[in-house]
């Protein structure tokens, strides 16, 4: 996994639990051209952290969904 991946995952756990890497593996599959989520990199944290945002608001509400993603994008 890499470390923007262990990163991210850390991140998300606090607001999603034990889904998250579940979560995470569907959003870059499936908006990320089907990118492994152990294969995240810095130049995609902006497109995930766009569908994180718009995804997450199907299982927390939006200002929740809101905030995670705005911490995704602040990855470094």
């Amino acid at each position: 996994m890499s470390d923007i991946s262990e990163k991210v995952l850390a991140i998300t756990i606090q607001v999603l639990g034990p889904a998250s890497r579940r979560f995470l593996e569907r959003q870059t599959k499936f908006h990320l051209d089907g990118l492994e989520f152990d294969d995240l990199k810095k130049e995609h944290i902006p497109e995930l952290a766009k569908w994180v945002g718009i995804s997450a608001q199907l299982v927390v509400d939006e200002k929740k969904a809101s905030q995670l993603a705005e911490k995704i994008k602040n990855i470094s």
